[in-house]
Order: structure tokens, then C-alpha cells, then sequence
């Protein structure tokens, strides 16, 4: 459909109360990229929020059709599949959710991202916390500030004051060539790029650890970089930085890995789609 006659009801809880969870996906030449991994997360989601998630078939079918319609079958593209809770009540109910799915260009990232800390804390302690749900404000405030100081991202520490992500990404952080990242416990999203750029670093052999991370440990790192379905692996430094803009070395190592893992990914798609391999 036309965007201009999609219709929700002013009534739906998505809406109304931000009752709704939603998954981003990055597909290449119409291809998503490891979109078992994201229904499985927005499964997860949804089931933490008391919705139901249509099944793999059901938004893959949608989201072919989109990605067709959008003339978006090569290059890359963001698809944003959205939940909500439906015309129901407060206390629940059992009339059915909507799920609108859009698809978009997607630019490549830049090779360099700049980064400020945060004005929003992240509370760990939330219900919400690890759901990647509708209730986005928080998040969306926090990107708006790093793009008024004339930086691309912000990172959030958590009501302890520890590092818990980007507002749109994950961070990670690398010193005397070994990659940390914060612990799931720390609030962050489990990002699908974060744990196959974990399984990376184990299959290059390159230490990895996930912790506790603090302010002092941004800036004594040699290297930091982000990681969505969006940026991919995108280097990254703190905006007061004297720093060059070079990309360290273990970064542009999992960077390359990462794009052969997408172009392996879609040559098995396209495979599949053409009976190869089956």
C-alpha cells in the first residue's frame, strides 16, 4: 500500500500507549540479512510485551512484496517490521495486533562515526529492558542530542554508570588488540550484529570479552567501533578526540570479516531462491 493510505486506529495501543515492538533489518539485493536471527528477537519481544509475532513465512512473505513494490531488489535497504498491541484494553483483550512493514534505501555508513555521552541514562532494572520495543523515546532523544553537538551517535551509560550501548547501536571497545563489549547485564540490546560480530572475534582468533565497561575505559581505548544492522561495523571515536580518523587495525579486521559473512549470506539466498543447494 501507498503510505499515504496506510490507516491505524487512534485507538491502537501502539500508538496510544507505545505498546509495540519492532525489529530493523539491513537486506542486500532484496535479500535480508540473517532474518531467522530477527524474528527470533522479535518473537522474543513481543512475548515479553503479551503480544503474538506472525510466523517466519508470514512476515517474510510481506516483506518480499514490500522490498518488490519499493524497487529496492539490489542494493541495500532498511526494512522495519512493527508490531502493536491493537484496539484493545488496558488490561488486555483479544482483538489482533497490526504489523506494517516498510522498506527504504539505506546509504552505506560512513567509515567514521563521532561520539558524545549520552544526556539519558539506561535503567537496567526496567521491564523493558533488552526489549526492542516501541517506547522509543528515550533512544530517539538521546541520537537528536549527539546530532545537535555535531556528533552521529551518543553513547548511554546505565543507572550505575556503567557503559550499556549506543542510543542506536552497540559499542564496543578495544585495548591492546582484545575487543570488550558490554554485558547483557549491563541494559544493552542483544543486537544480532553484536553477537555475530562476537562469533567472529572467536573464529579470528581475536579475544573477546564482555563486561563491565566504564567512562575511564572509553578513554583509554585504542580503538572503538559500533555495530547495527545499519552501520555494520563502523569505526568510531569520541567527538573531543585528538585522535586521527584512521580505522585501527582490529576493527577494519572484523569490519572485513563481517562484509564477506553479508556477501556469503547472500550468495546462499540467491542460491535458495534459485533451487541451488536445497
Amino acid at each position: 500500500m501507498p503510505a499515504e493510505e496506510v490507516r491505524v486506529s487512534p485507538f491502537d495501543l501502539g500508538l496510544t500507549v507505545g505498546l509495540g515492538v519492532f525489529e530493523t533489518m539491513v537486506a542486500y539485493d532484496g535479500c535480508v540479512f540473517y532474518y531467522d536471527r530477527h524474528h527470533a528477537r522479535l518473537v522474543q519481544s513481543a512475548s515479553m510485551m503479551a503480544l503474538t509475532a506472525p510466523t517466519m513465512d508470514v512476515i517474510e512473505k510481506a516483506m518480499s512484496e514490500v522490498i518488490a513494490a519499493n524497487d529496492l531488489l539490489s542494493g541495500r535497504s532498511r526494512i522495519r517490521v512493527s508490531i502493536s498491541g491493537g484496539v484493545n484494553p488496558l488490561q488486555g483483550g483479544d482483538a489482533p495486533g497490526n504489523m506494517i512493514v516498510t522498506a527504504v534505501p539505506q546509504p552505506e555508513p560512513a567509515d567514521m562515526a563521532k561520539l558524545i555521552l549520552g544526556s539519558y541514562s539506561c535503567d537496567e532494572s526496567s521491564a523493558m529492558s533488552g526489549v526492542k520495543s516501541a517506547s522509543y523515546g528515550c533512544h530517539v532523544m538521546t541520537f537528536r542530542h549527539a546530532i545537535a553537538a555535531s556528533a552521529d551517535e551518543a553513547l548511554v551509560l546505565n543507572s550505575r554508570g556503567i557503559l550499556c550501548e549506543g542510543s542506536m547501536s552497540n559499542v564496543f571497545l578495544v585495548k591492546d588488540g582484545e575487543v570488550r563489549t558490554p554485558s547483557l547485564s549491563s541494559g544493552c540490546l542483544a543486537g544480532v550484529t553484536r553477537a555475530l560480530v562476537i562469533e567472529l572475534c572467536n573464529k579470528l582468533n581475536i579475544a573477546i570479552e564482555e563486561t563491565e565497561l566504564g567512562e575511564s575505559d572509553i578513554q583509554d581505548a585504542d580503538e572503538i567501533f559500533l555495530t547495527s544492522s545499519a552501520r555494520e561495523v563502523q569505526a568510531a571515536k569520541m567527538l573531543d578526540s585528538n585522535d586521527g580518523n584512521g580505522v585501527g587495525p582490529v576493527t577494519a579486521q572484523i569490519s572485513s570479516a563481517y562484509k564477506t559473512l553479508i556477501k556469503q549470506a547472500i550468495a546462499i539466498s540467491i542460491g535458495e531462491s534459485k533451487g541451488i543447494g536445497k
